[in-house]
């Protein structure tokens, strides 16, 4: 049996993150959400997420923008941290603009909201197993041997 995949979703759009959570977990997965930057960060120092999912415009406690395009400044904090899970930018912007920020920051993927969200699932899937093969093997325990 597989366990559940765990998604970081970060949006400050408070029912909207509510309601895609919950789609989330009708797929099965574990959700956690974060409203700002610096939340997303503190979790991802606690938890590893199988995929994190950023709004290009979140919220942050110490930009003077408190809005605009603070997903990227989140990107580039996660790969200074060396946080290795796939980064999907997830937001309702869809111009190439900001597609291209995003991959350049160190984003994975970039997907619109206006995505369907049995594509959304199918990307989100193919994500997690790229990054399962890049994963480190850990050997098996071995058995104990019996003496006898």
């Amino acid at each position: 049996m597989n366990p559940m995949k765990s998604i970081l979703l970060v949006d400050d759009e408070t029912i909207i993150c509510r309601e895609f959570e919950r789609t989330l977990q009708g797929f099965g997965f574990r959700v956690a959400t974060a409203q700002t930057v610096e939340a997303a960060l503190k979790l991802t120092r606690k938890t590893r997420f199988d995929v994190i999912l950023p709004e290009f415009n979140i919220r942050s406690e110490q930009s003077a923008q408190p809005r605009t395009g603070n997903g990227l400044q989140l990107v580039h904090r996660l790969r200074e941290s060396n946080i290795k899970s796939p980064v999907l930018m997830y937001t309702a912007m869809e111009r190439e603009f900001y597609e291209t920020a995003s991959l350049d920051a160190g984003a994975d993927d970039f997907i619109p909201k206006a995505t369907s969200i049995p594509c959304l699932v199918a990307r989100l899937r193919a994500h997690i197993r790229r990054s399962e093969q890049d994963l480190p093997k850990v050997p098996a325990p071995r058995a104990a041997k019996k003496c006898l």
